[in-house]
């Protein structure tokens, strides 16, 4: 089933409630959902499996845990750096990106993400990473991930 964006409009509880239908019809029925959203800590709550995307193109795929708990590409970085931390005692160190997001109808060369990155390095606006296994199941399209 895919589900592009179905809780973005509703409050936090109906959000809540939401997911945890799906959850609950997943389990039951043994469903697969592709699910398409730019909350991270929504994705990361229903996901078995991440794939984060930067303008169209795979940045990193593994494990829901092993993205939340130790991303590799700098944009997913930024990404979990802003999910919201429930505990105020507890900070987070928040990565700020740069710059503007680029047209995806004209994306830059090499490595789409390096005119944001704070580790881009001169051979990033030349080579395009690839996608590759950086850790077992843990793929990243970075050069220095």
């Amino acid at each position: 089933m895919i589900c592009d964006e179905p809780v973005s409009a509703l409050d936090v509880s109906i959000q809540a409630q939401v997911l945890n239908l799906l959850k609950s019809l997943q389990s039951e029925f043994h469903l697969t959902y592709l699910f398409i959203a730019h909350n991270l800590a929504v994705v990361a709550h229903i996901s078995d499996r991440i794939g984060v995307m930067y303008l169209g193109k795979l940045v990193e795929v593994a494990q829901s845990n092993a993205i939340t708990d130790n991303p590799r590409h700098p944009y997913t970085r930024a990404l979990i750096s802003a999910i919201p931390v429930p505990d105020p005692t507890r900070g987070r160190n928040r990565i700020i990106l740069e710059g503007d997001v680029p047209s995806p109808a004209r994306p830059p060369s090499g490595c789409h993400f390096h005119p944001r990155c704070p580790m881009a390095q001169p051979n990033c606006s030349v080579d395009e990473p690839q996608l590759l296994e950086k850790a077992p199941d843990h793929w990243v399209s970075c050069h220095y991930a």
